[in-house]
């Protein structure tokens, strides 16, 4: 130091003030220098200046000299920061250089000295090389000769030569910095070692170099030790490789990694892309050799037609030899295209020889596997992830199916996200819409923030109004059904501001295979057309989503259907139910007593009371019975259920409001009169009762088989079995379910449970098949004494054969009782026969048949014979006081015998139509149920 300056100087700062000290040297301790006498001094002796900076400055102080004149970007410099080694700023950097500092990921950090320079300094300007002289000067006694100082002077004059770029390189440099396009920067220390070990051992660094390869399935990283390879494989400046991507109609060229050289045109990727590069197809030097399959070498790039120099102007770069190869697969197939540029000059002529040539085809084979299984590696993770993402598609789809628009709003997201598509539109078909004139009910469109459009809003749903080319593609997919693929479509130049270059339309079908509507996705967002892969994934996507819509509009008939059950229910509720004021003439009327009426008798006249009478008849049997106090019933609400039952019965000949009085009131009779109460417990009496006032609610006056003949609600609704039972149930649970009826309210949860089982298996029991299939049983019990009606379930069959007892009670009553009602049955049946023959158009059985009146008292002879008398005279068996009911019987079926001109029903076969030796099932079919 002291041969150049005769001192030594600090100089320090604190905030804008400027300080300086002097270590005065042993030959003047008393000079003091200000910095302004340092600049002074520097300015007059610029040589001096230089080779101080020569001798100490390092790479990071050069690039920030460019940096402040314009030479270097500042993205360039503090990208290079990155990988810098640790020395903190010093506070009198300018605004710039801090601006640098702010930007960069590690503030305290330089540039080292091979990260930056290399791309700009052509063969590396052996920088390296004179940087080390440079350095032997800071050895203190050192003193550089003369030779030396002019070396280094010449190699500032050349690097500032080859840095003198366009004017316009900086604003090109700016844009592609913008477009994220940046310059890979490879470690120097791994590419220097590799050519150290080379030149010692080519044949292990051209294993090695296999095998380092073998082993990489992601294409990027590969793309980079392929290109590091080759470069120092063949001693030359660098290397680039383009793959072949897209389908054959479409294809591209495209580097994973922005190279130092391309040679061609190159398209700016989306920034989505990170630094990929795409080069149309059969476009300047690679693309002909990717086309051709040829090999091109070439000692002056430049001259070549096809040879492009934007690149070069760019990186301060100029290339003059070039060797471009193709990458073949195990089928022989190009699937890349590798560039080597600029052979070293010091090795050889500075040209690719032949040899270059079969050293860098032998190695491109080995880059062909590894490419290929990269490219496997790559479909495989995408397939996997397709299947992924329509696994999500399918669990957002049946997710969510209460709402149209929130189900359609998943499905245009996920298309955009899988797809990676800038808009999707969705248009559903009219319910209706033939194939001459299509017509959609509403259409839906959505782009996605990468489009940059601001009119689309995902909230408000836009119809699609911005292009009738979309309608007019959507309407073709409707009428065709095929698949349209399209790419810069002539039809659809723009849709909302943006140009069109790809669009993919599929028809949506529902699981019917019929459509409903059209799925459209426009533009990739890396700027290609769709692809088969797309069209195969969009496929399948369209298939989930026509079920998902299909189900939601399913679902949307489904809340309709339900709608209009409640409105009708809640209808049938306010028409169906008594009137306060009709609840309250009962709640003000006095109740006779039941001997008044004779409701205790087995031989109660049915038609001796009104209506009105009939319901306080009801209450009075609840009071006599002790349910009232007992289960503690609202005497409102009672009458209530009572008023609600009456008007819940139509008016049909006989199963109306008086024949369920009626089997209510045998059931008290058969519960006071024979005894019956003391068999069952009181919520046994409080369900069966009850069951008896509800057992034939809402009759329609035909019976189970016209159900299942005329295929009726009914019959779709409960099946074949117990049709009408089941519905008279289930009309009892609805009065008492609806507000001020529920009789059952004051009950505990288990009593409440059991008492509505009891009711339904009491109203079930009315049907005749269920009375033929537990009488076999019953009548074995009775006649071996083999019953204990503390087993529940032969409580369950004393129950139902005591209902079935109740139902036919009319069969028992006095001659002028039992005659009027079976011609109101008979006229039932005559109507239901009516029916049969006009609508089913089939002949009804002889006991629904007008035309066959005459056989009426036989009949009724056989049905007291077969299905009445054997239950009671059963019930005699266990309880003597049920004779009073077979004698009944027995009386009517003589009357019946002489009606039809008969005293004994000895041979019941030899009657001329068939009827008099009917059996017990031909009987049940004729009759049905009474």
């Amino acid at each position: 130091m002291s041969s150049i300056f005769p001192w030594r100087v600090e100089v320090t700062c604190d905030g804008d003030q400027e300080s300086t000290s002097s270590r005065t040297p042993s030959t003047d301790s008393n000079m003091q220098l200000s910095f302004a006498d340092i600049e002074e001094w520097l300015d007059t002796h610029p040589e001096k200046m230089a080779d101080y900076f020569l001798m100490k400055a390092d790479i990071s102080l050069v690039n920030r000299w460019l940096v402040l004149h314009g030479f270097l970007s500042i993205k360039d410099y503090v990208s290079s920061r990155r990988n810098s080694a640790t020395t903190n700023i010093s506070n009198d950097s300018s605004p710039l250089e801090k601006s640098c500092e702010f930007f960069s990921d590690s503030p305290d950090s330089y540039i080292t000295s091979k990260s930056v320079s290399k791309k700009h300094l052509r063969q590396d300007y052996a920088l390296s090389k004179k940087m080390n002289v440079f350095r032997t000067c800071d050895t203190p006694g050192h003193s550089p000769d003369v030779s030396s100082i002019q070396s280094r002077r010449n190699s500032l004059k050349d690097m500032r030569k080859c840095l003198s770029l366009p004017s316009r390189s900086i604003y090109i440099l700016n844009m592609l910095i913008q477009s994220k396009v940046e310059i890979p920067r490879f470690p120097s220390k791994g590419r220097d070692s590799k050519r150290e070990f080379r030149l010692s051992n080519e044949r292990q660094f051209f294993l090695e170099s296999v095998q380092e390869i073998a082993h990489d399935l992601d294409a990027k990283s590969l793309t980079q030790k392929i290109t590091v390879n080759l470069s120092v494989l063949v001693d030359c400046d660098g290397a680039s490789l383009f793959l072949i991507q897209g389908p054959k109609s479409h294809r591209m060229l495209v580097s994973k990694v922005f190279d130092l050289h391309t040679g061609t045109d190159i398209i700016v990727a989306s920034p989505t892309d990170d630094n990929e590069v795409r080069v149309p197809w059969g476009t300047g030097i690679i693309g002909h050799v990717a086309e051709s399959g040829d090999i091109v070498n070439l000692t002056n790039a430049s001259e070549h037609p096809r040879y492009n120099d934007e690149v070069d102007k760019i990186c301060g770069y100029r290339t003059e030899t070039l060797l471009c190869m193709p990458v073949r697969n195990a089928d022989n197939d190009i699937i890349a295209v590798a560039q080597i540029f600029n052979k070293n000059s010091e090795s050889g002529e500075g040209v690719f020889t032949p040899e270059d040539e079969k050293l860098a085809k032998m190695y491109l084979e080995f880059c062909g596997i590894a490419l290929t299984n990269a490219y496997l590696f790559e479909l495989s993770q995408k397939e996997y992830e397709r299947n992924r993402s329509l696994l999500e598609v399918v669990h957002d789809l049946f997710e969510e199916q209460t709402s149209l628009d929130k189900v359609i709003l998943k499905i245009m997201q996920r298309a955009q996200r899988l797809l990676n598509c800038e808009r999707a539109a969705l248009l559903l078909l009219q319910e209706g819409t033939d194939s001459e004139i299509v017509k959609f009910s509403r259409t839906f469109d959505l782009a996605s923030p990468l489009a940059g459009s601001s009119t689309t809003n995902t909230r408000s749903w836009p119809e699609l109004k911005t292009s009738s080319g979309l309608l007019q593609v959507a309407e073709r997919v409707v009428c065709t059904g095929e698949v349209l693929n399209l790419t810069d479509p002539p039809e659809i130049q723009q849709v909302g501001g943006r140009h069109i270059w790809s669009l993919l339309s599929m028809p949506i079908r529902n699981r019917d295979y019929r459509i409903i509507g059209v799925a459209i996705i426009i533009n990739r967002t890396d700027g290609t057309s769709f692809d088969e892969n797309d069209e195969q994934l969009f496929e399948a996507f369209t298939l989930f989503c026509g079920l998902g819509i299909n189900n939601t509009l399913m679902y949307g008939e489904l809340e309709k259907a339900m709608a209009r059950q409640k409105v009708a229910i809640e209808v049938i509720s306010y028409h169906g139910t008594s009137s306060r004021k009709e609840v309250q003439r009962f709640l003000d009327t006095k109740i006779p007593s039941g001997d008044e009426w004779q409701l205790e008798s087995l031989k109660f006249d049915d038609f001796s009371l009104s209506s009105d009478e009939m319901i306080l008849a009801s209450i009075r049997m609840f009071q006599n019975l002790g349910l009232i106090s007992k289960f503690r019933i609202d005497y409102q609400s009672l009458c209530q259920f009572l008023c609600t039952l009456r008007k819940n019965y139509r008016n049909v000949p006989y199963h109306n409001w008086r024949h369920a009085f009626n089997v209510a009131q045998v059931m008290f009779a058969i519960l006071t009169h024979c005894g019956m109460k003391s068999i069952l417990t009181d919520l046994e009496i409080f369900g069966m009762f009850t069951g008896c006032l509800c057992h034939d609610l809402d009759h329609r006056g035909t019976n189970n088989s016209f159900q299942e003949k005329s295929g009726s609600a009914l019959a779709l609704l409960y099946g074949s079995k117990a049709t009408m039972e089941q519905h008279h149930f289930n009309h009892a649970v609805m009065i008492l379910s609806s507000k001020g009826h529920n009789i059952f309210s004051s009950l505990s949860a288990a009593d409440y449970s059991r008492v509505m089982k009891i009711l339904k298996q009491a109203i079930l029991a009315t049907d005749l098949s269920t009375y033929f299939q537990l009488r076999g049983k019953f009548f074995s019990l009775v006649d071996n004494a083999e019953y204990n009606w503390d087993v529940e379930d032969q409580r369950e069959v004393l129950r139902s054969m005591l209902m079935t007892v109740c139902d036919l009670g009319a069969s028992t009553k006095p001659w002028h009782i039992q005659k009027k009602v079976a011609e109101l049955v008979t006229n039932e049946f005559f109507d239901q026969g009516d029916k049969e023959k006009t609508q089913l158009r089939i002949q009804p059985p002889a006991l629904m048949d007008r035309e066959k009146k005459h056989e009426l008292p036989q009949l009724q002879y056989d049905w007291i014979d077969s299905i009445c008398l054997p239950l009671y005279r059963c019930l005699t068996k266990m309880n003597e006081r049920f004779m009073e009911m077979v004698d009944g019987a027995v009386s009517n079926q003589e009357k019946w015998a002489a009606l039809s001109g008969q005293i004994a029903c000895t041979d019941k076969s030899e009657d001329s139509n068939g009827t008099a030796g009917v059996s017990t099932e031909d009987n049940r079919s004729k009759t049905g149920q009474l």
